[in-house]
């Protein structure tokens, strides 16, 4: 009596080139996403890190502000900070009437490709409070919460 080969009653254990196909297309779109997410996020640190060296000159310009000294004496070698930094040129104008001061400080955006060309400043307000004005090529998304 022949025996019956019982290789030949085993089902095939693997995937189909369809279920793998999927699997990559899966895997490329969640990529893509955390890659924008990712970009998104890269663009936001670098605009927090430019308003946290803004408000580095808050207290100096108060400071001035107080003293009542010229207008000579408002710019950044005048505050005693640096006038750039790796992202920015600073730039600083005397207050109006008031203690009123627009556009106080500014950095002037470089070395950033996506940001070329634009400027984030503080302005101090009527109250002694400040406030953050982007330009208008800076898109809301990337802001930190203080100049939204």
């Amino acid at each position: 009596m022949v025996q019956p080969n019982s290789n030949c009653y085993k089902s095939q254990a693997g995937f189909t080139l369809i279920e793998l196909m999927i699997v990559v297309a899966i895997i490329g779109i969640l990529a893509s996403i955390a890659t924008a997410s990712y970009q998104t996020r890269i663009k936001q640190s670098q605009l927090i890190s430019i308003y946290q060296e803004l408000s580095h000159f808050k207290l100096p310009y108060q400071m001035l502000m107080d003293e009542g000294v010229g207008a000579t004496e408002f710019s950044p070698n005048g505050l005693n900070m640096s006038a750039s930094s790796n992202y920015c040129q600073f730039v600083v104008t005397p207050p109006i009437t008031g203690g009123i001061a627009p556009d106080a400080v500014s950095c002037n955006i470089q070395n950033l490709g996506n940001f070329e060309n634009q400027y984030l400043s503080i302005s101090r307000e009527l109250g002694g409070g400040w406030s953050c004005q982007p330009s208008a090529g800076i898109s809301n998304k990337y802001l930190p919460v203080a100049c939204r």
